[in-house]
């Protein structure tokens, strides 16, 4: 059976965009490995990395879609079209916005597989099922196939940056967050022999570990680097922690001998009022000592917040900046809030998913309009990816720091071009958001 199964663009700019095609979603890839694995005539499409050709997909037998909120409207859009071109081909979506709104994807599909797909996507794809068929959660992951990244259309292999997960779930609660609701708030972790033997497969340019907090247990990740270090395996190697990883300074040593050259941490904010409202069980010193402590061992920090209205990132000494506006994601107690309060600003559903991106307002915030809240985000922005603050990182010698700073000016030019009327439409509201 011809099976093509798709990961939507993202369709706005964004400080990620530059490296967006070459961090895939592993999801799509699992599945693909599994029913490559069963004999399909499997290919995955990221259009990230290059555009749908519908000429090579409308002949197939099944078309899976795997949206996150941003990318739905995108993945309805082929969903449509690939229906006009083969009345008698079956549609599959899946991924965390379907999940959560199974009855919306399933207007524009066959099937709507919620949660994790792996344990019955099989079934799925040779005998049918219901239109909304839930997941099954893989409770061994030792038992999921090493991704075959072959199956990505107009991918180089090996890939610059391999991604890797070695857990699913987190025990947090954060209220803007979604990953607990989908993937539980129990962990799951693959043994250390599983991750070595697919970090042994081939020799790795940089390695991404995808998991939501790699330090999470702490007695197994130093188990997982030691073995690294033991088989010599150990690129450049870039992860997602919590500020508490700082705690433990002899784990930190451990990850600089293994070659980690950079943590993203969600660090998401340094008023202690904020903190508490996100159920973040951190404190702004935690914050600071945590880039202190990772900066003694030469490991960049990519800080990630929430815009809130402050804005000189750059006295807090990270290396860069994602700053994104809080968004109410589907599937998150923040949703359930906003939506419930009416304090969504868009409703053109579900084209208007695609603002869903950390870039845009969707919904009014406390204590200022969402044009102030807009602007306030871009200039927070702007002034750490300012040309100056470039220039000052070449004159350092600091070239890649260079790089980001200047890519990330760049990035937010091309940003404000691609969203003047949105912009428009924020200043329309200024006094009546029910009008958006």
């Amino acid at each position: 059976m011809k099976i093509s199964i798709i990961e939507p663009k993202a369709p706005f700019y964004n400080f990620y965009s530059a490296f967006i095609k070459r961090l895939p979603l592993l999801g799509p890839i699992y599945l693909g490995t599994i029913l490559k694995n069963e004999g399909h005539d499997v290919t995955i499409y990221n259009e990230n990395i290059k555009e749908v050709d519908y000429s090579k997909i409308k002949d197939s037998d099944i078309l899976a879609i795997s949206i996150i909120t941003s990318t739905a409207p995108r993945g309805y859009e082929i969903a449509k079209r690939y229906r006009s071109l083969n009345p008698m081909g079956k549609i599959i979506i899946g991924g965390s916005h379907a999940t959560f709104l199974p009855e919306e994807a399933a207007q524009y599909a066959d099937h709507v597989v919620t949660g994790e797909g792996e344990l019955v996507i099989s079934d799925l794809i040779k005998s049918g099922g219901e239109k909304i068929v839930p997941g099954i959660p893989v409770e061994n992951l030792d038992d999921l196939p090493f991704p075959d990244f072959s199956l990505i259309y107009g991918a180089k292999t090996p890939l610059p940056i391999t991604p890797i997960s070695t857990s699913r779930g987190c025990p947090y609660a954060c209220t803007f967050c979604s990953v607990s609701p989908m993937f539980g708030r129990r962990y799951r972790f693959r043994t250390t022999e599983s991750v070595i033997r697919e970090l042994s497969r081939f020799k790795h340019r940089h390695i991404f570990f995808y998991d939501d907090n790699f330090g999470a247990n702490r007695a197994r990740t130093k188990e997982l680097l030691n073995q690294m270090i033991e088989h010599g395996i150990t690129p450049r190697w870039i992860a997602q922690v919590r500020a508490d990883v700082a705690k433990d300074e002899e784990l930190v040593e451990l990850m600089a001998k293994a070659n980690c050259r950079q943590l993203c941490i969600g660090f998401e904010s340094i008023n202690p009022e904020m903190l508490r409202r996100y159920n973040k069980k951190q404190t702004p010193g935690d914050v600071n000592t945590c880039i202190e402590v990772l900066h003694k061992y030469g490991i960049k920090v990519h800080g990630m917040f929430i815009s809130e209205g402050y804005s000189d990132y750059n006295k807090l000494g990270i290396d860069s900046l994602q700053l994104s506006i809080l968004v109410p994601l589907i599937g998150s107690k923040l949703y359930t809030m906003v939506k419930d309060a009416g304090q969504l600003i868009v409703k053109r559903f579900p084209k208007d998913w695609e603002l869903f991106d950390g870039g845009h307002v969707v919904h009014w915030p406390e204590n200022m309009s969402p044009l102030e809240m807009q602007k306030q985000t871009i200039q927070a922005m702007q002034n750490f990816y300012s040309r100056y603050n470039a220039t000052k990182m070449l004159l350092k010698g600091r070239i890649r720091d260079f790089r980001i700073r200047l890519m990330g000016y760049i990035i937010l030019k091309k940003w404000e071009a691609q969203n003047k009327d949105y912009l428009a439409k924020l200043r329309q509201a200024q006094t009546a958001f029910s009008a958006l």
